[in-house]
């Protein structure tokens, strides 16, 4: 006899080939994210499977697991900072991850962690690989809200509108 789903279901899910043992609530614990959307019950939302019938997302293994804790730290109502990985170039891969998945509180506690190391580590190839990194993110981050004030005033007439990047591309798939 075969159980209805329900949003307490354990869940496996193969992220970019590791494979992770989950309940729906840890995915479900921050609605604005992607990962809810998906992993909601009663989604229409496809989700891609791999040959074993586990979930797959084709996303960093090594940030999932950051970005599993966060959440599961999130849903028990604990301190969410203590997910976050300890060296910059992971904080850094972290970022766009939660840029990708919409999980835009451990993105800022990130963000927030890599100025504090570009502050206290001056002379120190770290802060070379933080500020080329903020800059990155805060450049892409500016073009693509200039690309949605221009989507806004988009011409008229389809085959004038060329997108500025592939990043405009991506949005309007």
């Amino acid at each position: 006899m075969s159980r209805p789903r329900h949003a307490d279901d354990i869940l496996n899910i193969n992220v970019g080939g590791k494979k992770y043992t989950v309940r729906r609530t840890d995915l479900l614990a921050d609605p604005r994210s992607k990962l809810a959307e998906w992993f909601k019950p009663g989604t229409l939302k496809p989700i891609a499977t791999d040959k074993g019938g586990n979930y797959y997302l084709d996303r960093d293994a090594k940030c999932f697991r950051h970005i599993l804790a966060y959440l599961r730290l999130k849903k028990e109502k604990f301190v969410p900072s203590l997910a976050l990985p300890s060296k910059p170039d992971d904080l850094a891969k972290l970022v766009g991850e939660c840029e990708a998945l919409n999980l835009a509180e451990l993105k800022e506690l990130a963000l927030d962690l890599l100025q504090k190391y570009q502050r206290t580590e001056e002379q120190h190839y770290v802060t070379s690989y933080v500020q080329v990194t903020l800059r990155d993110f805060e450049s892409w981050q500016f073009e693509r809200e200039q690309n949605q004030i221009a989507l806004k005033k988009k011409p008229t007439n389809e085959e004038e509108y060329q997108p500025n990047s592939a990043y405009d591309e991506w949005d309007n798939l």
